[in-house]
């Protein structure tokens, strides 16, 4: 391992996207699910007499995951039924419980039928960890129920490797907000010093991070994202597989 994580009893936090679990190289699953959600929506919403066609509700679901971001960039986020508030909103469909209920269960059905994919080292990594550290997960999330998100790391078999989990969704903030950082520090009565975060975005993660006096260390699998932020990681890896 790296010798900053020869350090025992520490805190280890953990991204999630593109850090444990990833929809990428090919992206198939990312692809179907999209496909999925779309014409699912589509049969749902023409059901109910609202005449959407597959294109609207492509930009809606485009539309809002943007609007999801720039949330997270600016530390936000907003808990899964008001962002599905958000989703009717730009569709121009009058809201009610039941059909963001429906809605967002759709959403989430689709992410379970197409999940993401753990990264073949990141269940041997976690319990290497956990037998000396304590371990957090800290991810800003998308269009997907906490509720799901805790079925799905149950399903892959990491739920329970974590003392703690942060989604942004269920918190109401996201990185790189001090904020959440903070919230680590304050639930585990630590100091910012014995904390290690690992993520892959050099902004949410590292700056997040950084900002909060945590060490940490950036998976930077693209090689080639430049840091014009004016601050370093502690250590750079191109896979998480390194870390062990």
């Amino acid at each position: 391992m790296l010798k900053i994580m020869k350090l025992k009893n520490k805190l280890i936090s953990f991204d999630l996207w593109e850090t444990l679990i990833t929809d990428l190289p090919n992206g198939k699953n990312m692809k179907l699910k999209t496909i999925e959600r779309i014409n699912n929506l589509y049969s749902y919403l023409n059901n109910k007499g609202l005449n959407l066609t597959n294109n609207q509700i492509k930009k809606g679901l485009s539309m809002l995951s943007k609007r999801c971001t720039q949330d997270h960039n600016r530390g936000k986020d907003i808990n899964f039924n008001k962002r599905i508030g958000k989703l009717l909103k730009i569709l121009e469909i009058k809201q009610n419980d039941l059909i963001i209920k429906e809605v967002g269960d759709i959403l989430d059905d689709c992410f379970l039928k197409y999940p993401p994919k753990i990264f073949p080292k990141s269940i041997e990594l976690l319990k290497s960890l956990s037998k000396e550290n304590k371990l957090c997960l800290t991810s800003n999330t998308g269009i997907t129920s906490p509720e799901t998100y805790y079925k799905y790391l149950e399903i892959i078999g990491i739920k329970n490797l974590f003392d703690k989990i942060y989604l942004s969704n269920e918190i109401e903030i996201a990185k790189p907000s001090i904020k959440i950082f903070k919230l680590i520090l304050n639930d585990f009565n630590s100091n910012p010093e014995n904390i290690i975060h690992i993520g892959d975005n050099i902004f949410t993660d590292i700056f997040g991070a950084k900002k909060a006096g945590f060490r940490a260390i950036y998976i930077n699998k693209r090689k080639s994202v430049g840091n014009d932020l004016a601050f370093n990681p502690d250590h750079t890896v191109t896979d998480i597989s390194e870390l062990l």
